[in-house]
């Protein structure tokens, strides 16, 4: 699928280095030729439905190890507000004429280039405001996709000031009834797996997965989830 506006949508990479519970989390080695951040990228680049993506990052001088990922990766990099992360989408897609957000997490390194181009094609054919596989959880914990448009972002940020709306971006849009939704459902609930890097735990267990498929970098979710049933190490529940 080929979108004639292609050029309006782009992948939104929020990362910051000011992690409290696994500082400088990105940056952790895999191996010698891989850090997580470069995992990340390096996944999303498979993404047919998407040539752009910036990395959405702050101004603070920590924050400025980000310029080497982008120069290396050949992406761009935003840098804007430190604490409304949200200010920091609208204002990078506005000056980049953006209209549809693809909103990813940088601590989803596993994160699936054909899941968020599935989201992409759901949310156009919708018609949508915004489409997620989050709304009900049936994808393991680190594989969300948001795809947003640009003007549905701006006028939920315009109803709800909250500081909670501003850090977490699409509060309000997903609690509100204003917005066409549509939440991408998987067949098997698997959202009892934690894939996500946010603790040293993560990284020991992400780094296991990354090192079970090496060198191939671009397994797929589902390869995963097979992998499981042969190598038990692969399998992470979450604490409930």
């Amino acid at each position: 699928m080929e979108h004639k506006n292609k050029n309006k949508i782009a992948i939104f990479l929020a990362a910051r280095s000011g992690s409290k519970r696994l500082p400088n989390k990105h940056f952790l080695k895999i191996n010698s030729n891989y850090r997580f951040i470069d995992l990340c990228i390096l996944r999303l680049k498979k993404s047919k439905l998407v040539n752009k993506i910036f990395l959405c990052t702050t101004k603070k001088k920590e924050d400025n190890r980000f310029n080497d990922i982008c120069n290396k990766h050949k992406i761009k990099l935003f840098r804007g507000s430190n604490n409304n992360v949200a200010k920091r989408i609208i204002d990078c897609a506005k000056q980049n004429f953006i209209e549809t957000i693809v909103r990813i997490t940088a601590d989803c390194p596993l994160v699936d280039p054909k899941l968020i181009d599935e989201c992409i094609k759901l949310h156009l054919n919708k018609k949508s405001d915004y489409t997620s596989n989050t709304l009900k959880l049936t994808f393991p914990d680190g594989l969300d996709v948001e795809v947003i448009q640009l003007n549905t972002l701006i006028k939920s940020q315009t109803i709800s000031k909250s500081k909670y709306n501003k850090e977490h971006v699409t509060f309000y849009i997903r609690k509100s009834k204003l917005f066409k939704k549509f939440n991408y459902v998987n067949n098997i609930n698997y959202s009892n797996r934690r894939w996500t890097l946010d603790k040293f735990e993560d990284y020991l267990f992400l780094k296991r997965v990354a090192k079970h498929f090496l060198p191939k970098i671009h397994f797929s979710w589902k390869d995963l989830i097979k992998a499981e049933k042969i190598n038990k190490s692969l399998i992470n529940i979450k604490e409930r």
